[in-house]
């Protein structure tokens, strides 16, 4: 599988504190692996699986993303951060370009990936994270039968772009041609235009959508997964492959999604009828220990605290946020495929089918994501006002041919999870309260 981490937080970190300097950082996980807790309480078939998609070796290419003000410094016509990127094909522990550039930089919101090709080629185009303007995404695992659905996809999203071209909706890519704007050839990028398609369209419906807000982020990431449903219903594939076998087919969609530098969405997501997603943590608190201003020397951690085991338990993001308490980094959140650093109490594993989302004021929200794509999901939608931006685009709607943007259609029968769905804000400032 791949790999990727993000930091989001109100002190800037330097790459090189987050990127390279960690005992379990992104660069050493191109050939090491570090998976606490992820195979706690689990059946032997589920183990064996994780077990399988857990590569040691994430060699066909790196990418990292920070974001910067420098632009808008300059050019008056672009306001706030922007990503700016660095990818290679090249070894990355031994890239002498991206070592200086880590050791030179620091960002409010940094991202970086080691991919683990789905298929060829191996080029630079295909590495994450993808930029669509202010916005960054990234994934690890795989969009089913990619192969048999990707003109459907394509055919999706240029029915996304009629409609942006149609009513002149501001957007994410250059002349609002997303088509024109997919350079390679992975699933991830073909997922990540049409999410940018739906934000475009979901950002125009003012105050509906809540613009740039990361509702409108969550509302396009569940338009997307459903029109990926949509798809691989009708080619029965993915979650709707029928037969004896298909109870571990469907996608594995372990998203990361940046907007300006400030806000974010990510999600450890996996629809098919049994097994779990693949590995993803959460951190409130591991800036602190990363920073140099801090800990100019990372500590060693103890025995407790090094828990070097797969099937040894280690906090849910439940259990993190209930002892949270504010560090001198500040608010942060660190998200990553693994943890970078051996601190474990620092780290929470993610629930399956579990979200989260930062928003401007760097206030935090879990949520279960699987709840939009079950019976009820109606109430869901109208709880987070949802169903107000789906009416306001219907009203354009009926002035086109194309499929409709709206609830999803098709139910997936996701697997109930072992622990009660948790949801929860936090005010990052502040403890929660007891």
């Amino acid at each position: 599988m791949c790999r990727w981490i993000v930091y989001v937080g109100e002190q800037s970190l330097m790459l090189e504190d987050l990127l390279i300097r960690p005992d379990h950082s992104i660069v050493k996980q191109v050939s090491n692996r570090f998976l606490p807790g992820l195979y706690y309480g689990l059946e032997e078939d589920d183990k064996e699986e994780l077990e399988k998609q857990a590569t040691w070796i994430n060699v066909h290419g790196f990418g990292v993303g920070w974001y910067t003000d420098t632009l808008a410094e300059f050019d008056p016509s672009v306001k706030g951060m922007q990503p700016a990127q660095y990818r290679t094909i090249a070894p990355i522990s031994t890239d002498l370009a991206f070592s200086q550039l880590c050791a030179h930089t620091a960002s409010t919101c940094t991202l970086a990936h080691i991919r683990d090709a789905s298929f060829p080629p191996v080029v630079e185009v295909n590495n994450h994270p993808f930029i669509y303007g202010k916005y960054a995404f990234m994934h690890n695992g795989s969009v089913d039968s990619f192969r048999v659905i990707r003109y459907d996809v394509m055919t999706r999203i240029f029915d996304l772009q009629t409609k942006v071209q149609k009513y002149q909706y501001k957007s994410s890519v250059q002349d609002s041609n997303y088509i024109f704007g997919i350079l390679g050839n992975t699933d991830t990028e073909h997922l990540a235009t049409l999410y940018f398609a739906h934000l475009d369209i979901i950002n125009a419906e003012k105050p509906y959508s809540g613009a740039d807000s990361t509702d409108a982020l969550l509302l396009a990431l569940i338009l997307t997964i459903a029109d990926i449903h949509a798809i691989q219903f009708k080619h029965k594939v993915g979650p709707f492959t029928p037969g004896p076998g298909s109870e571990r087919v469907g996608n594995a969609l372990n998203l990361c999604i940046t907007d300006g530098g400030v806000q974010m969405v990510v999600s450890r997501w996996r629809d098919a009828k049994e097994g779990y997603p693949r590995s993803l943590y959460l951190s409130l608190t591991a800036g602190e220990k990363l920073n140099r201003k801090y800990y100019p020397e990372l500590p060693a951690p103890t025995e407790s605290e090094d828990v070097d085991n797969t099937d040894v338990k280690i906090d849910s993001v439940r259990e993190l946020v209930a002892r949270y308490e504010p560090t001198q980094q500040g608010r942060h959140v660190i998200v990553g495929s693994e943890p970078c650093t051996h601190y474990t109490q620092d780290w929470g594993l993610f629930d399956q089918n579990q979200c989260v989302t930062v928003n401007k004021e760097r206030k935090l929200r879990i949520i279960n994501l699987a709840k939009f794509f079950r019976p009820g999901r109606e109430h869901e939608f109208k709880q987070y006002h949802f169903t107000e931006v789906l009416n306001e685009i219907a009203k354009k709607e009926k002035l086109t041919t194309s499929p409709k943007i709206g609830i999803p259609e098709h139910i997936v029968d996701l697997p109930e999870s072992k622990s009660d769905a948790f949801e929860t804000e936090l005010d990052l400032d502040a403890p929660p309260q007891k």
